[in-house]
């Protein structure tokens, strides 16, 4: 979930319509909601915006259904009320349908209000109508920037001054590059011109009350952060930045399997695993179907507009990074991100900018209309609603797996990741997979002490909701209109499992061959069971940021090889509990994975690397910004962060408990 700036909850304007102001109050009398004054017409008071609502009619026992015809009417004869528009229930079949008993989705009024209106239309309703705040939705990308002081307390330090930052490349000026400058007070951000430069004003600021500055190039490069820069007031200040290729050798010259692939072992994987079969909805921004990594994908639509093709323009760039994650290649000659399951079926729905809690609906009615498999969603915000909350449970009966990001607020998990009916996703970081002057270094958990690299992502919602955790700081993929970018956010960790689920479902028996197969509840609980119970426990002190941990395909795809039993199979306390819990014989090898080595990390690759180049070389009259190089001649890139060790090879394992303690465990509960 993200915006390319600081991300929210809600959004701006939801509608420039106003209540009618009273007389006497300074306003015009004859001005209706959202009209503007007359030219030489008095002021108009302000007053609060009338908001959007959802009204949705539901069933209760020995009442009759309002209809949608004659809520809209009730409403449309409201002259306090606007009525938008109308969403209708999506078309399902087979025993889904209200034919075979089925109760029926509720179709959907949208109406602007004020709250006051909406909360007296509740109460008349008398539970015959869900009337719920349309709330904006936000996308999972980007954490917020560095805390702000007070606005109450401010006092500025000096009269301020104005500085020019330019950016440069590897081949020169880096335009639409995005600068910020953080101060003591509010920060002052630009966009780099033509020539890489972009100039702001520090009200109240001195050159020494400068605490840091953040660079974010729109593709192909990493982020520049530097604490404490050294500006110099009315010059210029120059900042080289790095090229992704410039860490990630040979990108996008050659296929790159990320490092979040590599942690969740998608590269130990036979290539047939590809997820063939399985239909993919991404819920997000659209997508660009230019890209050298996405072409394959030609099945969308757009919520949002009136414009149903319009799915194919990405103007954020959020839905490709996050298909790019999901299903990106096959990669050819012109290399670039390997997805997990590039064999998909992919849909596109496309609700951003702009998308609001109605847009979600229609995009869950689209999925279970078109028979989707696993629907990605980075995106939430708002209070919980029930109305979604209908859709995401009807969609769960119909076999689809929600899975959504837990949000970026560092607080707890937003909706609709908080429904216990999805798989919410946390995300986490690993040292040595970005450069140590990029933004991405700053999004470890501030006091965690990592012990094999990993660290929780200090931006990402946490919460007993919380089902499993996965890659979100430093994800390199696809971005419009066939460029890269490494994002960070819960948004990149989601389509890391969703990528995994759809393999599950394409590939393991249990989907293919087994009890699963039927499209129902029973379905998706058995999918969400595999990706939790297989997946490798981290020991981050709090599980409610980590869930059951970091998901693994080849043991949640059963394809853990060198594995041995950890207990005899006659012994009676684990047989006991086995047989209590549901689970095979312990005839059948536990998944304990044998050493194998860890999948080759940034650092391991850059090894002895020579020095690389941070840009054109300077010229007179500019300061360069630069941090140390870790890629140094002569040194190979070393992880940072606290409490490294000597082994970098460590690969976190899976182990049943010893049997002594699960007798003694199975004893105090009267078992045995």
């Amino acid at each position: 979930m993200a915006t390319r700036g600081k991300p929210g909850t809600s959004g701006p304007a939801e509608s420039n319509a106003t209540e009618p102001a009273a007389n006497g109050n300074g306003a015009h009398p004859a001005l209706e909601a959202g009209q503007s004054p007359a030219p030489g017409q008095g002021p108009v008071t302000i007053a609060s915006r009338r908001s959007q609502f959802m009204i949705a009619p539901q069933q209760q026992p020995g009442l009759a259904t309002f209809s949608v015809d004659f809520l809209t009417q009730q409403l449309t004869n409201s002259p306090d009320i606007e009525v938008v528009k109308t969403v209708s229930p999506p078309r399902l079949f087979g025993f889904q349908s209200a034919e075979l008993g089925q109760v029926p989705l509720s179709p959907l009024v949208l109406a602007k209000m004020t709250p006051d209106k909406a909360k007296l239309l509740q109460t008349q309703a008398q539970g015959r109508c869900a009337v719920e705040r349309d709330e904006r939705l936000a996308y999972m990308l980007d954490p917020s920037t560095p805390q702000l002081p007070n606005p109450g307390v401010l006092t500025p330090l000096a009269d301020g001054f104005t500085t020019t930052i330019e950016v440069l490349g590897q081949d020169g000026p880096l335009p639409e590059a995005e600068v910020y400058v953080f101060g003591s007070m509010w920060p002052a951000q630009g966009i780099t011109d033509a020539s890489g430069r972009a100039t702001v004003t520090l009200q109240g600021e001195t050159p020494e009350t400068i605490r840091s500055i953040l660079v974010k190039p729109k593709i192909d490069y990493w982020t520049f952060w530097l604490d404490r820069p050294q500006l110099v007031p009315n010059s210029v200040n120059r900042i080289a930045v790095r090229a992704l290729g410039a860490v990630l050798r040979n990108f996008p010259g050659q296929q790159l399997t990320g490092w979040g692939e590599r942690a969740m072992g998608l590269d130990r994987l036979p290539p047939s695993f590809n997820g063939a079969g399985i239909k993919i909805a991404i819920i997000d921004s659209g997508l660009a179907p230019t890209h050298r990594n996405l072409h394959g994908i030609t099945v969308g639509t757009s919520i949002v507009g009136n414009d149903k093709a319009a799915w194919t323009v990405d103007t954020i760039g959020h839905g490709s990074h996050c298909a790019g994650i999901i299903a990106g290649g096959p990669v050819g000659p012109g290399g670039g991100i390997r997805g997990f399951a590039p064999s998909a079926e992919i849909h596109v729905c496309r609700i951003f900018p702009g998308g609001r809690f109605s847009d979600l609906v229609s995009a869950l009615d689209y999925c279970m209309e078109h028979g989707i498999d696993v629907a990605n969603m980075s995106l939430g915000g708002g209070d919980p609603s029930q109305i979604i909350e209908e859709r995401i449970i009807r969609a769960k009966q119909m076999g689809m797996a929600c899975i959504i990001a837990a949000g970026n607020s560092s607080g707890p998990v937003q909706f609709p990741a908080s429904t216990p009916h999805c798989l919410a996703v946390a995300a986490l970081g690993k040292w040595g997979e970005f450069p140590d002057d990029s933004y991405h270094s700053q999004q470890a958990l501030d006091g965690f002490q990592s012990r094999d690299g990993y660290f929780p992502a200090k931006f990402s919602c946490f919460g007993p909701e919380v089902d499993v955790c996965a890659p979100g700081v430093g994800i390199v993929s696809s971005l419009p209109a066939d460029g890269f970018g490494a994002w960070d956010g819960t948004s990149m960790a989601t389509p890391h499992v969703t990528g995994l689920a759809a393999l599950v479902l394409a590939h393991h028996p249990d989907f293919t061959k087994g009890n699963f197969q039927n499209r129902d509840a029973r379905r998706v609980e058995r999918l969400f069971q595999i990706l939790k119970e297989t997946a490798t426990p981290l020991q981050f002190g709090d599980p409610n940021r980590t869930g059951a941990g970091l998901p693994n395909a080849m043991r949640a795809l059963g394809l853990e090889t060198g594995v041995a039993p950890v207990a005899s199979a006659t012994d009676p306390a684990l047989a006991t509990l086995r047989r209590l819990l549901g689970l095979p014989p312990a005839e059948a090898p536990s998944m304990v994975p044998a050493s194998a080595p860890a999948p080759q990390s940034a650092a391991s690759m850059h090894a002895g690397a020579g020095s690389v180049a941070r840009g054109p070389a300077q010229t007179a009259g500019a300061m360069t910004l630069q941090s140390v190089d870790p890629t140094q001649s002569g040194s190979s890139y070393v992880a940072r962060g606290p409490a490294q060790t000597a082994s970098a090879a460590f690969v976190p394992t899976m182990m049943d408990p010893d049997p002594a303690q699960i007798r003694q465990i199975m004893h105090k509960v009267g078992l045995l």
